[in-house]
């Protein structure tokens, strides 16, 4: 990879960090706002709590966007990026442009997405009786 490529790369990675590090941080004891008895209804509560896991649920979304960017940073540092993890072989310049914090190449992703796909649907390995 070029270093024209490789620094647009870092750039963008970059700026994605700077933007989720700049938005608000999900802070819940300072978003949940005391409720006296007047506002405590069934149906407000159910929608604070919706609300809130929302919140936590995109949090936790940037965080692991954030752990990528910070994984593939440190991987250009240490002059190991654009190898896929699983197989070793060179991520396709392509690939790293969409996806810049790509660790693996596509076709170990696939694998990768069948594998947690089976794992959530409970199609684990068969347990012998």
């Amino acid at each position: 990879m070029d270093g024209d490529t490789l620094n647009r790369i870092r750039q963008s990675l970059l700026a994605r960090r700077d933007q989720l590090g700049v938005g608000e941080t999900f802070d819940r004891e300072r978003d949940m706002k005391p409720m006296n008895e007047n506002q405590a209804e069934i149906v407000d509560m159910a929608q604070a709590l919706e609300q809130l896991e929302r919140e936590q649920s995109l949090a936790e979304q940037e965080r692991k966007e954030l752990i990528a960017i910070e994984r593939a940073l440190a991987k250009m540092a240490s002059g190991n990026f654009g190898t896929c993890e699983d197989c070793e072989e060179e991520i396709p310049q392509r690939r790293l442009t969409v996806l810049p914090e790509a660790r693996l190449c596509a076709k170990c992703q696939e694998i990768e997405e069948r594998q947690q796909s089976r794992v959530m649907r409970g199609g684990g390995a068969a347990v012998a009786r």
